[in-house]
C-alpha cells in the first residue's frame, strides 16, 4: 500500500516530538523533588563549610553565614560535654547531644563529607536533615533543619503538566503538519515533474521558491531537463533524418527499378529491328538485299541504343555528383556550347542566347547537363528555325529559360518529364533517348528547385529557378 510522504513525515515528526516531550516531562517530574532537597542540602553545607573557620577562630554563630539560613533551622555548638552556644528553635538539651551524635554516626544512611556528616529522614511529609561538623573530638557543630515535602506541589504540577501537555500536543501536531507540508510539497512537485520527464514531456518548467537544498536540486533538475530536451530533439531529428533518408533511398530504388524496366522495354524495340535487319541482310531476302541502304538504318538504331545507355548512366549517377554546398558559375553553359551549336546547324536552327554570369548553388556538371538537355529538346522539337536561351537574375534566383516555336497539348504537359514519354511517338525528327527531360527533373528535385514546361503564345517555354550563392 502506497503511503504519501506527507503522512509518513507527519507521523514521524508527531511521534518524535511527543516522545521527546513526554520523556522530558517524566524526567522533570522524577527529578523535581529530589533536586529540591539536594539544592537545600547544598546550600546548608556551603554555609556550614564557609562558617567553620570563623567559628574556630572564636566567632559567635550569630555572626556567621549560618544566621541567613531558614528560621526552621536549629544550631548547636557542643564543646567539653556542654552546649556552648545555641540558635534557633529548641532542638536538644545537654543530655541528649551525645546520643544524637552517636546515632548519626552509627546510621548506615548517613552521608560523610570530610568532617561533615549529615542524615536525611522523611517523617510524615516532612524531611528532617541533621548535620554534624566535628572540629575535634568532643567539639561539634550540630545543625537540624526541616523541609516540607513537595507532595502537594507535585499534585499541582501534575495538573499543570496535564493542561500543558494538551496544549503542547496540539502545538506539536500543528508543527508536525507545517513541517510535513513544507517538506512534502516540493517533493511532490519534483515527483510530478520527474514523471513528466520520464514520459518525455518537456513543456513544463520546475519552479520552487526555496532558499535551501531544494533550490539547488530544482536548478540541477532544470539543467538536466534542458540537456535531455536538447539531446532528445537532436536524436529525434537524427531519427527523422534517417527515416527520411531510408524513405528517400526506397523511393530512389523504386525509381531506378522502374527506369531500368522501362529502358529494357525501350531497348527491346531497336534491338528487335536490328536483329531482323541483320538476319535479312545475311539471308539476302526481301528489301534488306540493299545492304548499303539498310546499314545506315542499322547505324541509326545503334545510335539510339547508345544515347539511351549514355543518358541512363547520367541518370543513375546524378546523386553521386551532388554534394552539400556545391556551387558553380553560369559561364559553364557558354563554355561548353560547341556540341549544341553543331546539333543546331544539323537541324538548321539558329540559337540566340543572353546569359548573365553569376554563381549558383548547383554542381557545375549537373548545371551543364540540365542546360544541354533543355536546349537539345528545344532544337529537336522547334516548329521553326529559332531557339531562344535566357539566363536572368530575379531576386535571389537565377532564372534559366529556353524557348522554341510550337505548342504541346495540355494533357501532355504533366507527363513531359516522365522517362521515355513522347508527345508524338511517330515524330521522325525525334532522335533522342527519351531521358533528357527526365534527367532535368531528377537534377531539380535533388536540389529542390522549381521546374516547368508550359505553352506561351505559340511558344513552348522551359523554365528552371536556381538559387544564387550569397
Amino acid at each position: 500500500m502506497k503511503i504519501s510522504i506527507f503522512i509518513k513525515t507527519f507521523f514521524i515528526l508527531l511521534i518524535s516530538f511527543s516522545l521527546v516531550f513526554l520523556l522530558s516531562m517524566y524526567i522533570s517530574y522524577q527529578r523535581f523533588s529530589p533536586m529540591y532537597i539536594e539544592e537545600n542540602i547544598k546550600n546548608v553545607k556551603s554555609s556550614i563549610l564557609s562558617s567553620v573557620t570563623f567559628i574556630e577562630n572564636g566567632s559567635a554563630l550569630e555572626n556567621t553565614d549560618l544566621q541567613d539560613l531558614s528560621s526552621e533551622t536549629s544550631f548547636v555548638r557542643f564543646n567539653n560535654n556542654v552546649i556552648a552556644e545555641e540558635i534557633g528553635p529548641d532542638f536538644l538539651d545537654n543530655s541528649e547531644v551525645l546520643d544524637f551524635v552517636i546515632s548519626i554516626y552509627d546510621s548506615p544512611d548517613s552521608i560523610k563529607d570530610g568532617n561533615l556528616t549529615y542524615f536525611v529522614q522523611l517523617v510524615e511529609d516532612i524531611y528532617y536533615i541533621n548535620y554534624i561538623y566535628q572540629f575535634e573530638l568532643g567539639d561539634y557543630l550540630i545543625i537540624s533543619t526541616r523541609i516540607q515535602s513537595l507532595q502537594n506541589v507535585d499534585r499541582v504540577l501534575n495538573n499543570i503538566n496535564i493542561t500543558q501537555s494538551i496544549f503542547m500536543m496540539i502545538a506539536i501536531t500543528l508543527l508536525s503538519i507545517i513541517i510535513s507540508i513544507n517538506i512534502s510539497r516540493p517533493i511532490k512537485k519534483i515527483s510530478l515533474y520527474a514523471k513528466d520527464i520520464s514520459q518525455l514531456k518537456f513543456a513544463g518548467k520546475l519552479s520552487i521558491k526555496r532558499r535551501d537544498e531544494f533550490r539547488d536540486l530544482v536548478s540541477s533538475l532544470n539543467e538536466m531537463t534542458f540537456n535531455l530536451k536538447k539531446t532528445y530533439a537532436e536524436l529525434n531529428e537524427a531519427n527523422q533524418k534517417l527515416t527520411n533518408d531510408i524513405d528517400f533511398e526506397k523511393e530512389q530504388e523504386e525509381k531506378k527499378k522502374h527506369l531500368i524496366m522501362t529502358i529494357n522495354h525501350e531497348i527491346k524495340t531497336p534491338l528487335a529491328v536490328m536483329k531482323g535487319m541483320i538476319e535479312g541482310m545475311i539471308d539476302g531476302v526481301g528489301r534488306y538485299k540493299d545492304k548499303e541502304k539498310y546499314l545506315k538504318e542499322l547505324l541509326n538504331q545503334i545510335q539510339t541504343i547508345e544515347n539511351i545507355t549514355q543518358d541512363l548512366t547520367y541518370s543513375l549517377k546524378l546523386e553521386d555528383k551532388m554534394k552539400t554546398g556545391d556551387w558553380s558559375d553560369t559561364s559553364v553553359i557558354d563554355a561548353n556550347f560547341g556540341s549544341l551549336e553543331e546539333l543546331a546547324k544539323q537541324n538548321m536552327i539558329k540559337i540566340s542566347k543572353k546569359i548573365v554570369y553569376t554563381e549558383v548553388l548547383m554542381n557545375g556538371e549537373l548545371l551543364l547537363i540540365l542546360s544541354t538537355n533543355l536546349i537539345k529538346n528545344a532544337i529537336l522539337y522547334s516548329a521553326d528555325r529559332h531557339v531562344g536561351i535566357e539566363g536572368t537574375i530575379v531576386g535571389d534566383e537565377f532564372v534559366y529559360t529556353v524557348r522554341n516555336k510550337g505548342e504541346i497539348p495540355e494533357k501532355a504537359l504533366d507527363k513531359l518529364f516522365d522517362s521515355f514519354y513522347r508527345v508524338n511517338p511517330n515524330e521522325s525528327k525525334k532522335s533522342g533517348s527519351g531521358l533528357g527531360l527526365f534527367i532535368v527533373k531528377q537534377i531539380c528535385e535533388l536540389y529542390g528547385y522549381p521546374y516547368k514546361i508550359f505553352n506561351d503564345n505559340g511558344e513552348v517555354v522551359a523554365k528552371v529557378q536556381i538559387k544564387i550563392k550569397k
